[in-house]
């Protein structure tokens, strides 16, 4: 944070003279411990930090559920092509409500050689792939077709891997996450279900 901090004051360093004189002035107004605390406010807010709590929090490290939204912010997703995501590669806890028109496991799609399911954030208007090993398959998806008969509107809580992969589009690529879930326990419908 510090680092940052320092870099953004390089930054205003290097201003113009027309920029710092507007500094200046504005420093003469309001005093030199005011300045610093709405100069320290703007580096703040440019720097995201002052958005949702849990966006800056390290999804790897926090132990909490973190929304889809959450975790793509904290990651700034959609990333560079082909530039690792710091977060890959590490567990994260993800909540976020099935998409029960995108669960492709072996009993209803025999001949695709993946099983995953797609959990969407609360609007509805992001998402991110499941994919679940063949040793939990079975397990995971009796949890999730049982749930869609009893309560399909309630949100669901994973645990897996965080995996980075590219995703070329109308001549641009971009970077993306999906979630390798680690096992049948590794899917809640109630976060309390893991005590």
């Amino acid at each position: 944070m510090m680092k940052f901090i320092k870099s953004k004051i390089f930054e205003l360093s290097k201003c113009n003279l027309c920029n710092f004189k507007i500094m200046h002035h504005i420093k003469q107004m309001v005093g030199y411990k005011l300045f610093v605390l709405l100069l320290f406010v703007l580096v703040l807010i440019e720097g995201g930090v002052l958005h949702s709590m849990d966006s800056w929090i390290d999804p790897c490290k926090s132990g909490a559920y973190l929304t889809i939204d959450s975790l793509y912010d904290y990651c700034k997703i959609p990333g560079d092509c082909s530039r690792k995501i710091e977060s890959e590669g590490k567990t994260a806890l993800i909540k976020g409500y099935i998409d029960y028109v995108n669960v492709y496991d072996k009993t209803n799609y025999p001949n695709l050689p993946y099983q995953k399911f797609l959990i969407t954030n609360d609007k509805r208007n992001k998402t991110m792939e499941v994919w679940v090993r063949p040793e939990s398959s079975e397990g995971v998806f009796e949890k999730i077709f049982r749930q869609k008969k009893f309560n399909p509107d309630s949100p669901v809580f994973v645990t897996g891997i965080l995996v980075g992969f590219d995703m070329p589009m109308m001549g641009a690529c971009h970077r993306g996450l999906k979630l390798d879930l680690t096992g049948e326990s590794a899917l809640m419908f109630h976060p309390n279900d893991a005590e």
